[in-house]
């Protein structure tokens, strides 16, 4: 074997500390790199989450006092629908009072399954029975009516909502 084709020690450890130095460069570019795209990914979540929670804080007063969801079961993710209450002003900037909203909630939703809209079964005379229904609050401030025989604080508080409040 020929001697003079290898490096030697001096060359060798010359040869490792540029590679090292090589490796600890790329190193640090590539952590800086993850870091600026962790904060921009993060910074855009953030501004998202905002937007988003912004939006839903900030329900037209007309929806909140004549739009509400109606749900088949006392799960959010069950079959519902929205409704809206006629004759309803959706430009309207005063408040509903409280309970004349829940009542208008209750009824129309308690409408909604005497027609059998979450019925599994038919009826004979097309007249379905309507569930003891529960009414919360989702987080834009509309109502949603849930069918239940639970107290409202339970099951509002089961589903992440809170009890309707001014």
């Amino acid at each position: 074997m020929n001697r003079s084709l290898l490096p030697d020690t001096a060359e060798f450890e010359r040869m490792k500390q540029n590679l090292l130095t090589t490796v600890a460069a790329l190193d640090v570019q590539r952590k800086r790199r993850h870091r600026i795209t962790a904060i921009s990914v993060a910074g855009a979540l953030v501004l998202a989450t905002t937007a988003g929670a912004i939006m839903i804080a900030s329900a037209p007063q007309g929806q909140i006092n004549y739009l509400m969801d109606c749900y088949g079961a006392a799960d959010m993710n069950s079959l519902h629908g929205s409704s809206v209450y006629l004759p309803g002003n959706p430009e309207e900037k005063t408040p509903t009072p409280l309970a004349e909203r829940i009542r208008l909630a209750v009824d129309m939703c308690g409408a909604s399954w005497q027609v059998g809209t979450f019925a599994d079964t038919e009826s004979a005379d097309g007249v379905y029975p309507v569930p003891a229904l529960v009414t919360c609050q989702l987080p834009d401030r509309r109502l949603a009516v849930f069918p239940s025989q639970r107290p409202p604080e339970e099951l509002c508080m089961s589903l992440g909502l809170t009890t309707p409040h001014d």
